[in-house]
């Protein structure tokens, strides 16, 4: 019984420990904008990735990228930002394009994020903290359900 108790109990550690583990999320620009006039903040960021909010304080058009919905960090960045997966987030896009609105484009890899920002003006992304580089800047980090603008501690051994 005692056996048991220590597989369920090291099952049960491996599981919390795998959860506390999820990626920092830095949600990026091009280098080149002056990120204290841009003013995002976390309800900002929202709207701007459900198409309601298409233009930057400084009156130039967003473009905003996704990675593939199937993509973790994807999936983790909907949870966070829009509270929802992107699979269900169909309909609300369905009923958009009828309007005329579609949704973000949609890339396959963090580094075509970080190229798609890098060489878009006024584009946003995200992608894993650990991962961006000098070819971007962080406007707000995503850690768990915190999006700050504040950097947290990144563990970038792994």
């Amino acid at each position: 019984m005692r056996i048991f108790i220590l597989i369920i109990a090291v099952l049960f550690a491996g599981l919390v420990w795998a959860e506390e583990r999820l990626p920092v999320i830095a949600v990026i620009v091009p280098t080149q904008e002056q990120a204290e006039k841009l003013k995002l903040t976390p309800s900002s960021l929202k709207l701007i990735y459900l198409r309601k909010q298409l233009f930057w304080p400084n009156g130039k058009r967003i473009i905003p990228v996704n990675l593939q919905s199937e993509h973790s960090l994807r999936n983790q960045f909907s949870q966070a930002v829009l509270g929802n997966l992107p699979k269900q987030q169909i309909d609300y896009w369905n009923g958009l394009y009828f309007n005329g609105i579609q949704p973000p484009h949609s890339v396959n890899s963090e580094e075509s994020v970080i190229r798609f920002v890098t060489d878009t003006k006024s584009a946003i992304g995200y992608v894993n903290a650990c991962a961006a580089d000098e070819r971007v800047k962080v406007l707000l980090w995503i850690d768990g359900d915190n999006i700050s603008t504040q950097q947290p501690l990144l563990d970038c051994s792994h």
